[in-house]
């Protein structure tokens, strides 16, 4: 299950965020979305394929706002979940071949909260950090 927060001071309904959500993710099977707060939506989906896909796929936008998510997977006090952070990627253009091209992106990579993840592909990486939105 996940909770996510559309980041806006705008205030969405369920069923255009519903409607958006169907139009952009590519899902097996259906999810249901509850209401959870103001901009705030609960969603249960009936595949643990569909959750990672959507998952892996941050970050996702709606109405041209970030969404932030939160994985639950047990209960929790409303006062412990933090929807600040947000994983993005980072293209970074060719490096010097003789630097150590993962020393250089972990050490860029932690000046914006952390690495997650990074490729090579050829001259050029990709860095996925995570962010403080």
């Amino acid at each position: 299950m996940l909770l996510c927060f559309v980041w806006t001071r705008w205030s969405y309904k369920q069923d255009s965020f519903r409607a958006q959500m169907n139009s952009i993710w590519k899902t097996t099977k259906n999810f249901d979305i509850q209401v959870a707060g103001k901009n705030l939506f609960l969603i249960a989906f009936n595949d643990d394929n569909d959750l990672e896909l959507i998952m892996d796929g941050r970050p996702w936008l709606f109405c041209k706002q970030i969404i932030i998510f939160v994985l639950l997977t047990a209960p929790i006090e409303r006062s412990q979940i933090w929807l600040v952070t947000s994983p993005v990627w980072l293209k970074i253009g060719s490096c010097p071949p003789d630097c150590d091209k993962k020393d250089l992106l972990y050490a860029f990579g932690m000046t914006f909260g952390g690495v997650i993840r990074f490729e090579f592909k050829g001259d050029f990486c990709r860095l996925r950090v995570q962010i403080d939105v």
